[in-house]
């Protein structure tokens, strides 16, 4: 009985075995045909496509997408590979309008589906393809999250791309949503959009609003806000402060230096560190006796400031040699000695 009960248990799995191979087997071919006419497919309408992306009065692509089976895997792949590699192509009214046309009811589809994967993934095609009908749909779904994971935020980055200004209210939602993903959607969204929400965000009291508006501008380099960031100098907030002196660091200008004077007695460590990397930056001559008391400063990131910005005077590597020998700070002295490599430029008074 025992031994009978064995080789039917052998038997059985044996079966089990053969059975799960021919499945994987016959899964396999089917995948593999699956590909072989998506690739044939595909190689027909290269042509035909081309020939409408540059003559859209050539229609006979669109009579041979209608007459495929894999139409949306293929034609999904020929519009990637168009963004992919011709220039401005995301702005694209063919793509735009190949897409909508074609793919808005399978993207819509796609998005509510429990694999998240795709759904990712169909987030980056509407926005590399500008699927503007689908911002109500993507709208909705922003409205509902409650939560900022990768998926929500990809979510907010595409419709930023579709030029959508109402992420910016669903942004504010989530307590945790780091500025650089603010100062993302600011990039994202087209240049007229994005000058009066970032006009609008440094007028705001939202502060983690108005904070990434000013990393934007300092990133952009757009100096035609440059009067609304040195407002922001005077306020009392010390983080916006800061946030300000960032952003003209990486401006490279002041419509009036004067303003940087009081930041070299600040009690904020942050804030001397940023007005003595300006100065340097701006060659700010009359701020160099300034620059020689900060070497001294009791904190590194002060101290290493101070010293480098006296590598963008054209005398800088006289005066470091100076001060590394004549400074009443130790820790000055030698932060001056570490820093006597002479680099060119010429001073501003």
């Amino acid at each position: 009985m025992t031994l009978s009960f064995f080789l039917l248990l052998t038997a059985s799995l044996f079966l089990l075995q053969i059975v799960l191979l021919c499945y994987l087997v016959i899964r396999k071919k089917r995948r593999q045909r699956y590909e072989e006419e998506v690739e044939s497919q595909y190689n027909h309408l290269v042509e035909p496509f081309s020939s409408y992306m540059m003559e859209p009065s050539d229609v006979r692509f669109f009579y041979a997408i209608r007459s495929i089976k894999h139409q949306e895997v293929v034609l999904e792949r020929l519009l990637n590979g168009y963004v992919a590699f011709t220039k401005e192509a995301h702005s694209s009214p063919l793509v735009k309008q190949l897409s909508e046309r074609f793919l808005t009811e399978p993207y819509r589809q796609r998005l509510n589906r429990r694999n998240w994967a795709k759904r990712i993934n169909t987030l980056h095609y509407i926005e590399d393809f500008h699927m503007v009908s689908l911002s109500p749909v993507l709208l909705e779904q922003l409205a509902i999250s409650n939560k900022l994971d990768a998926e929500t935020r990809q979510l907010i980055r595409t419709l930023a791309s579709l030029d959508e200004t109402k992420v910016l209210t669903e942004l504010s939602r989530f307590s945790n949503a780091p500025l650089r993903l603010y100062a993302d959607v600011f990039s994202r969204l087209k240049k007229e959009t994005a000058v009066k929400e970032i006009q609008s965000a440094l007028e705001s009291t939202d502060l983690s609003l108005k904070h990434a508006a000013l990393i934007f501008v300092g990133q952009s380099g757009s100096l035609a806000f440059l009067p609304a960031v040195e407002k922001e100098l005077a306020v009392p907030h010390a983080e916006t402060r800061i946030q300000a002196l960032k952003a003209i660091f990486r401006l490279e200008y002041m419509s009036d230096p004067d303003l940087l004077a009081p930041f070299f007695k600040s009690e904020i460590w942050a804030e001397r560190m940023f007005a003595a990397r300006i100065a340097g930056i701006l060659q700010l001559s009359r701020y160099k006796e300034t620059l020689g008391i900060l070497l001294g400063d009791s904190v590194w990131w002060v101290r290493y400031s101070a010293a480098e910005a006296f590598t963008h005077f054209s005398d800088g590597d006289l005066l470091l040699a100076h001060l590394a020998e004549n400074h009443p700070d130790r820790y000055g002295r030698d932060m001056a000695a570490q820093w006597q490599i002479y680099q060119p430029g010429g001073a501003r008074q």
